[in-house]
């Protein structure tokens, strides 16, 4: 395609190269003509001149031959044919003098040449095939003519073909020069033109950044402003634009729920990290609808084709988890409908959370139940007379007070894992000597330790760095993992705490060498209520909710907790603390 420059250039060339050229061609043709006239007065002035010359000659009645000599003697001096025509007596053929034009032909160019009047013989008239040009003048006496003949090859033809030659040169020059200017004139009309088609381009391909930058009143100024103006207004609507894009993005992605959009041909126009995480999805738009599960891509469907809400549960990935889909259109504006949006939630944790409510209501009515029924059981026995005896009725008392003591260790561990929670307890930290600490809850054990035959060893280093806790609650989580030991170990056996630091923690450790835990039931030992014997734990005594005390007072302080156990090889329960900065 021809750019507009060149045709811009081309049309001036053109102009200027057709203006020149009638110019040249007129120059020329006026040219020829005025010299021509030029020429012809000055044959008209000589041959004037030339017969007032002769009067004094003629008034001596000189010979022919004298004339013949004058007449030829002034046409080699002036360059051009004298012919001196004499009249003679009335019917007398007139004597001629010097030299004849060679004329003939019958065209308008061959007549005769009246006094006072200049003709030009063609070529074509001409025998001898040159233009002539002749002029005569009468005698003041009346007595003859004068005639003057010069060839027009000789005479004015060089002149005019010199000054033609120059002409088409200075024509040539000009045609040059206006080359040039128009060269010039097209880069500077078009240079706006090409700039704003740069810039169109660059705009295209979203850089708004540049400018045309060409100032002016005529109609490529004012262009080269409106299109700066219009870039302007596109760079300030295109940062809009990216910017509300990225709060947009922002939002989306710290959003806690999956967002997928789609539109109305089935074709994912947005998705967020969320989604794709809570999917397993790539997180890139325009794929396929039919690339999301079945599930989420079937209520897709349904949402577009029934154009109603549309809400799902449905369990996915490993490990699984709950998910809840919420469908709804979307419409834009008045031109109906431009797709859906889904709301992808992740209700894993809250059907958890509600699993262990359940279960704790559950576990909790069947451990207050047990020691109710056992209570009520007793005594109704003692109230109703079936134990009749006195031994009778003091196991039946021996028992509801056992009961009793269960049934209050269980309320109050309630009541202590409850506010220990819910923050209600607010924690005295302060530098806490750990080695002190387990050795005085061990202490605390040595009647029962002793009554088992259970043998306690310490391993506690001398360079133990000293741990920032409330040390009530540190003993608490020592006597409810030393209980827990000495309660699911074997008669003989043996209880080792030990302690150590790991990096910026002190890690305690509890292990007996008991029946140990199946591995399969070590992730549900810290939640309420969870017992790996549970005949066993009730027989004992426990309430269930040592290991979530534990849990709850160690997270508390920042530290974490751990189990390790393996059947009949007994079981190892560790737990961390940061140590003082």
């Amino acid at each position: 395609m021809r750019s507009f420059f060149w045709r811009v250039f081309l049309a001036q060339l053109l102009s200027l190269a057709v203006a020149l050229g009638a110019i040249i061609a007129l120059l020329s043709f006026a040219f020829r003509d005025l010299y021509v006239e030029l020429t012809r007065r000055q044959l008209q002035n000589r041959a004037e001149a030339i017969a007032i010359g002769l009067m004094p000659v003629m008034a001596g009645n000189p010979t022919k031959q004298q004339l013949q000599d004058i007449v030829k003697l002034m046409g080699d001096s002036t360059n051009t044919g004298i012919c001196l025509v004499l009249s003679g007596p009335a019917g007398a053929k007139p004597g001629v003098v010097g030299s004849r034009a060679k004329r003939g032909g019958t065209g308008p160019g061959a007549k005769e040449a009246r006094p006072g009047e200049t003709i030009i013989y063609s070529g074509t008239a001409n025998p001898c095939g040159e233009d002539v040009m002749l002029t005569q003048a009468p005698l003041p006496n009346g007595k003859g003519l004068v005639v003057l003949h010069v060839p027009v090859s000789d005479f004015v033809s060089p002149t005019v073909t010199q000054v033609r030659r120059m002409i088409i040169y200075e024509g040539t020059a000009a045609v040059i020069l206006a080359l040039l200017v128009a060269f010039i004139v097209a880069r500077r009309v078009t240079q706006p033109l090409r700039l704003t088609t740069a810039l169109a381009q660059r705009m295209a391909e979203g850089d708004f950044s540049q400018r045309v930058g060409v100032r002016g009143r005529d109609e490529v100024g004012a262009l080269a402003t409106s299109f700066d103006s219009l870039a302007d207004s596109l760079q300030k609507t295109m940062t809009d634009l990216n910017q509300e894009q990225a709060r947009l993005r922002g939002i989306l992605a710290s959003v806690a729920e999956g967002i997928i959009a789609v539109d109305t041909e089935g074709k994912i126009v947005l998705i967020n990290p969320q989604a794709a995480a809570l999917l397993g999805l790539q997180p890139t738009a325009g794929a396929e609808m039919r690339e999301l599960p079945e599930t989420v891509a079937a209520g897709f469907s349904e949402c577009l084709s029934r154009n109603e809400l549309r809400t799902l549960e449905f369990t996915w990935g490993r490990p699984t988890r709950h998910l809840v889909l919420s469908i709804a259109p979307v419409r834009a504006g008045e031109a109906g409908r431009w797709g859906a949006v889904a709301v992808v939630r992740d209700v894993t944790e809250s059907r958890r959370l509600e699993e262990m409510r359940r279960r704790f209501l559950s576990d909790a009515s069947h451990e207050i139940r047990t020691p109710l029924t056992s209570i009520s059981g007793f005594a109704t026995a003692i109230v109703d007379g079936t134990a009749a005896s006195e031994e009778e009725r003091m196991r039946c008392a021996s028992v509801i007070a056992r009961e009793t003591e269960r049934l209050g260790r269980l309320v109050s561990d309630l009541l202590d894992l409850s506010r220990i929670e819910s923050g209600a307890v607010a924690l005295e930290m302060n530098e806490v000597d750990l080695a002190d600490l387990i050795r005085d809850a061990v202490e605390g054990f040595e009647t029962q330790t002793q009554e088992r035959g259970v043998t306690v060893e310490l391993h506690l280093p001398s360079d133990l760095p000293p741990v920032q806790a409330d040390g009530d609650r540190v003993y608490q989580v020592m006597v409810n993992l030393i209980s827990n030991a000495l309660r699911f170990n074997r008669d003989q056996g043996k209880i080792t705490v030990s302690a150590e630091r790991k990096g910026g923690a002190v890690r305690v450790s509890v292990q007996d060498t008991g029946q140990g835990i199946d591995p399969a039931e070590l992730p549900y030992i810290w939640e309420r209520f969870y017992r790996a014997d549970a005949a066993r734990s009730r027989h004992d005594g426990g309430t269930g909710l040592g290991l979530a005390i534990v849990r709850s007072i160690v997270e508390k302080h920042g530290g974490t907790v751990s189990a390790q156990s393996e059947p009949d090889q007994g079981s190892t329960f560790s737990f961390t603390l940061p140590v003082t900065a």
